[in-house]
């Protein structure tokens, strides 16, 4: 699943890129969907603008916060598949879809049942800012009366390179081409519509490489560092490989 992001783009990148209005904004080299930091989104209802939600839907039915920071942290992914049928995600995949912004994402490729693991990051070649198909809710607390806006990754079956590097769940987030990104937006959009948009991204148009383990390091404390996603080599891979 993704749970771990990147979004290195300047603010001024990003606006040119959508198009869009962006006010403020941390770009980050390495995100921990599990901190719930705020991220640039754009949704079909104000498209012209950013906005910045946190990773981690919580639903409008929510009734307190202690249910909010429990839901959140199982709804940083939405599994297309099962996306109008399950009570967190259905309305707001039908009504509430969003673009994400990403530079890259980072997976765990394991061995040995998970016992031994080697990160990657992985990158679109011919894009290098692209959008995750995203969902979104608003929810407000009936204590506080403060809003919450959040957000979930959708994921679909994994292509030939995350096959290989997700090869413990076979998953990988849906990556929408430029040319569909404000199609994905549409409130017209059917079930059958939405389903369609939600297919594995062309592996021929993917990069990945390992990287350190500085990445799940916790002597690092803060990981919002370039050399997090630098390439690094593991020679025993080759050995694993064989």
């Amino acid at each position: 699943m993704c749970y771990h992001k990147q979004d290195k783009a300047l603010m001024s990148e990003l606006a040119e890129r959508y198009k869009a209005a962006l006010r403020e904004y941390i770009p980050y080299y390495y995100e921990n969907g599990f901190d719930h930091k705020p991220s640039p989104v754009i949704t079909g209802d104000r498209p012209q603008e950013f906005q910045l939600f946190n990773w981690g839907l919580v639903p409008w039915w929510t009734k307190t916060r202690t249910e909010a920071d429990q839901i959140r942290v199982k709804t940083l992914n939405c599994i297309s598949e099962e996306a109008f049928d399950k009570p967190s995600f259905r309305d707001a995949i039908r009504e509430r879809r969003c673009l994400i912004p990403c530079t890259g994402y980072y997976e765990w490729r394991w061995f040995q049942g998970g016992k031994v693991k080697y990160p990657y990051f992985i990158q679109v070649t011919d894009e290098p800012i692209f959008s995750l198909a995203g969902i979104w809710s608003e929810w407000t607390d009936r204590a506080t009366g403060e809003t919450r806006h959040t957000y979930s990754v959708l994921t679909t079956r994994a292509n030939a390179v995350m096959e290989k590097i997700h090869n413990s769940k076979k998953r990988m987030p849906v990556i929408l081409p430029r040319s569909i990104e404000r199609d994905w937006l549409n409130p017209a959009l059917t079930r059958e519509d939405v389903l369609a948009f939600c297919e594995p991204y062309d592996a021929q148009h993917m990069q990945a490489h390992t990287i350190s383990k500085m990445i799940t390091d916790r002597s690092v404390g803060d990981k919002n560092l370039e050399q997090i996603a630098k390439p690094f080599d593991y020679p025993e891979l080759a050995l694993l490989d064989a």
